[in-house]
């Protein structure tokens, strides 16, 4: 006479596919979280270099904001846990125009890195 339920090796099998599952999911959850934690640090070097450009834009063509040269500052992301390097540079393409290079990277650590080039002309430029 048999006995109704399940044998041993019919557990065995099942928990050997849930256990397959189980770690494929887990798998996929750390494989998002790191293509999220990617994604929100390339979105906040962007907005950096974005807000950046956006004030070297607002000076004034002959002002002191853009000289020429280099520079370099550190900054936050909105949420204030992560600091970017932020460095732009200044030169005189000469013809009225000056090209502002702004470039920023997750600092301590190897990351992406925005770059944007933007050329800005006195030709174009609004007397206050």
């Amino acid at each position: 006479m048999e006995r109704p339920g399940f044998s041993l090796i019919e557990v065995l099998v099942a928990m050997a596919v849930a256990l397959l599952l189980v770690v494929g999911t887990a798998e996929i959850i750390a494989l998002s979280l790191a293509a999220k934690r990617s994604g929100d640090i390339a979105a906040g070097l962007v907005q950096a270099v974005s807000a950046k450009l956006e004030q070297l834009k607002s000076e004034f063509f002959d002002g002191s904001g853009l000289e020429p040269g280099g520079r370099t500052e550190n900054v936050s992301d909105e949420a204030g846990r992560r600091v970017f390097v932020l460095s732009w540079e200044i030169e005189d393409a000469g013809g009225g125009m000056k090209r502002v290079r702004v470039r920023a990277h997750p600092r301590g650590r190897r990351g992406p890195v925005v770059a944007l080039t933007h050329f800005l002309s006195r030709a174009l430029g609004f007397a206050p």
